[in-house]
């Protein structure tokens, strides 16, 4: 049995719930990735002096690298290590959280599970920390003696384009989701280049203007300016870390909205098959008069595909796939003049006055037989053979629990073969004595019960969302140590300017205001670029690969951005107390 094709509107919610256990794996790794970045760069920064000493005493710049990386190595062994041992604790803590909805015995994660881990840890520690690193071998050994000599960046195209690379396999390789995958590194990408260049220009303006504004403002969005580059890259990583963030809590509301939807309170719970013609008016007479509201009357004829083009369907068809499945079992072919309105036109269109040897087509089935537009097919009714032209591909809602069809013909196709009706209705539970009475009224009608089906339904979307829940806390978690990751990247040249300042008389009062100001300002624009990004990926994942309805969330062009302001900004002013309290004669000894 396959749940995508057996039960599409559990196969969706499955699905989705993938799509989102994909994404998540994308943030944690954009969120890790930034942080090993921001890490690294105060890091090597920090043995600039010591790389020179090397370099005096006859290191060549590959024993520089070979040097440091290997370090790197044994610190992503063991932090890997231990983090395999964290997710496996975790993984019990959630089974433990979630015993409830899972089954009693589950499987123990096995050693590939383990080795993966090792090697995702590794390959996200070495191709971030990696660029940063490579600074270390232009380290001149002139340093020595003039301490503000900087090494020569490394070129962007490669920390840029390893990076990129590193994402993009990781991200494959773990969400084996090639469309999802170029989605979010595409539109990402794009977008943030041009935010890049719009966060350049707003800095080169906001240097204009600072001769005008107060001097607590002044000073602290001096820090932004003067060094805009480390500014814009700054700017980017808090706004990829609130991007991971908002999509995690976004992503995830609006799949459980929609499940909910998806799922209404009175959804339709039973079915009613083998209706025949004279006994229609009169059954749908009867749920009228008992209150109970059921779907639209749906005539049913049992046939078989069997050709394509005049091709036996064999010839065309894919082993084990939804449509060798198909073709091997007898489908139920309707009619109607309207469209359904759980159905959506994607390709062709719908009659609109009656016509025969037309039929319309679901566009996963469609796909699967490879199936387009005036495509001719043939059916086997009993003895007898039709054929009918394709004239539209149609998209279904298989989750609403009414009658959907992989086939509907145009009326007047099938009128000369014998058929029964199909409906489902709602039926309360306090009037289920009711129903006893309507099945021996109507005996040759055969009624099924779908409550356990529609239940089980309620219940593993309630397992999803518990999941996902939980995996949210993670991202939300991991997404506030980049924040503190960001800060204390600087904290070295910071500690050298607090220093400087208190010496020519500045208040620790005022230093801590131009450093709330500074990481707000930071925050802000950061909040507002984020919304921006996700805004824009949101729109690329629902319209691409998720296929849900997209809605603009204005809600957050306003929390977000005054929530960032206030958690960077706080975040920043409490990371950096050591600047402020730190004795300004020992830093300076110090240099």
């Amino acid at each position: 049995m396959d749940i995508h094709e057996d039960r599409p509107e559990l196969g969706t919610a499955l699905e989705r719930a993938e799509r989102y256990l994909g994404l998540s794996s994308i943030i944690v790794i954009l969120i890790s990735g930034v942080a090993i970045a921001m890490a690294t760069r105060r890091y090597t920064e920090r043995h600039f002096n010591a790389t020179a000493l090397l370099r005096c005493m006859g290191c060549k710049q590959r024993e520089i690298v070979w040097l440091y990386s290997s370090q790197f190595i044994i610190l992503g062994v063991v932090t890997s290590s231990i983090g395999c041992l964290l997710g496996w604790f975790a993984q019990q803590g959630l089974f433990y959280l979630l015993q409830d909805l899972l089954p009693k015995q589950l499987a123990n994660p096995s050693i590939s599970a383990v080795l993966f881990g090792l090697v995702l840890g590794l390959g996200v520690l070495l191709g971030f920390a990696l660029p940063p690193l490579l600074r270390l071998k232009q380290v001149s050994p002139l340093r020595v003696l003039r301490r503000e000599l900087e090494p020569l960046p490394t070129s962007g195209w490669l920390v840029y384009g390893l990076a990129l690379m590193v994402i993009t396999l990781l991200i494959g390789r773990y969400t084996e989701d090639l469309t999802m995958t170029m989605t979010i590194i595409g539109v990402g990408l794009g977008v943030l280049i041009v935010l890049g260049l719009l966060m350049t220009g707003l800095l080169a303006v906001t240097r204009k203007l600072l001769p005008t504004l107060p001097l607590v403002w002044r000073f602290g969005l001096q820090g932004l300016v003067k060094n805009s580059r480390a500014s814009v890259s700054q700017l980017l990583a808090f706004s990829i870390t609130l991007l991971a963030m908002i999509l995690s809590f976004s992503v995830r509301t609006d799949f459980i909205e929609d499940w909910q939807k998806s799922m209404p309170i009175n959804a339709p719970n039973h079915f009613a098959l083998n209706i025949f013609p004279e006994q229609q008016a009169s059954f749908q007479q009867e749920l009228v008069q008992q209150q109970i509201s059921g779907s639209q009357f749906y005539p049913v004829v049992r046939g078989r595909l069997v050709a394509i083009n005049n091709l036996p369907v064999q010839q065309v068809v894919s082993k084990d796939s939804q449509g060798d499945s198909a073709t091997h079992r007898e489908l139920s072919l309707t009619w109607t003049k309207e469209l359904p309105e759980d159905n959506k036109i994607i390709e062709g269109s719908w009659w609109t006055s009656p016509q025969t040897g037309m039929v319309s087509i679901e566009q996963k089935l469609a796909q699967s037989l490879k199936i387009k537009l005036n495509d001719e097919l043939t059916f086997t009714i009993g003895s007898q053979q039709v054929k009918a032209t394709v004239a539209s591909i149609r998209e279904l809602q298989w989750n609403t629990m009414r009658p959907n069809f992989y086939m509907i013909v145009s009326p007047d196709t099938l009128n000369n073969y014998p058929y029964t009706f199909i409906t489902s209705f709602y039926f309360p539970t306090d009037k289920k004595p009711l129903l006893n009475a309507l099945v021996k009224k109507y005996p040759r009608i055969t009624v099924l019960e779908v409550d356990l089906i529609l239940q089980q339904i309620k219940t593993i979307l309630t397992q999803l969302t518990q999941a996902i829940n939980y995996l949210l806390y993670f991202a939300l978690l991991a997404g506030c140590t980049v924040l503190f990751a960001a800060v204390y990247a600087s904290l070295d040249e910071r500690i050298y300017e607090g220093a400087l300042l208190r010496t020519l008389g500045t208040h620790r009062k005022f230093l801590r205001k131009t450093h709330f100001i500074e990481f707000s300002v930071l925050g802000l624009v950061a909040g507002l670029l984020a919304v921006i990004l996700s805004e824009a990926i949101r729109y690329a994942l629902y319209t691409q690969v998720i296929h849900i309805s997209y809605h603009p969330n204005f809600y957050l062009w306003t929390v977000i951005p005054i929530t960032a302001a206030l958690l960077v900004g706080l975040t920043g002013y409490f990371g950096l107390r050591d600047v402020v309290n730190k004795s300004p004669l020992r830093v300076l000894r110090g240099l």
